[in-house]
């Protein structure tokens, strides 16, 4: 048991309240069906191969949302568009950016059209970085998923966006118990 939640919760799928002694997760997961063990492990080993990739190139994950961003929008951005982009906190990106200034990585500018805002953009530094980074990072995913059929590549887009949908509203309810 690595998990130590204990007590009652909500029993959505019919909405009564079911009462634990024990472990509550073993029901939650014992009831998803087989393919959330394996969905979740597919997942996680994705992750794992981003986290490998960017071990490789000695980048963080805040540093890899800066310059992937940078890269794949083409101009400076601020933090505020990096950390909508990537749901991101400010915290994580501010440290990120700090730190690649201090690498030499990227400037900050001040925005032409909000004094208040703060511009990321590459120095030339950054720019072959990017290159030899995240910009094969982004040729590796995407050709990665062009070999996809273009009906797999439609129904991948097409169950990414309903699971989206359905985590938004099961989400929204346990908000909704925290208020």
């Amino acid at each position: 048991d690595s998990y130590q939640i204990y007590g009652e919760f909500t029993n959505y799928e019919n909405g009564k309240r079911v009462t634990f002694k024990s472990n509550p997760m073993k029901y939650i997961l014992s009831n998803t069906g087989s393919y959330y063990d394996e969905y979740e492990n597919t997942r996680r080993k994705i992750s794992d191969e981003y986290d490998a990739v960017l071990g490789s190139f000695s980048l963080s994950k805040g540093a890899m949302m800066i310059i992937w961003t940078l890269s794949a929008f083409g101009r400076p951005c601020t933090q505020k568009e990096i950390c909508t982009d990537w749901c991101e906190s400010k915290q994580t990106i501010n440290s990120a950016a700090k730190k690649l200034v201090e690498d030499g990585i990227i400037d900050i500018a001040p925005s032409p059209e909000n004094f208040r805002e703060k511009l990321l953009v590459f120095t030339e530094k950054g720019k072959f970085l990017a290159m030899r980074t995240i910009e094969k990072m982004i040729a590796a995913e995407t050709h990665a998923f062009s070999r996809l059929s273009e009906e797999e590549q439609a129904e991948a887009v097409r169950i990414s966006k309903k699971h989206y949908e359905l985590l938004k509203e099961e989400f929204g309810k346990v908000k909704g118990e925290n208020k």
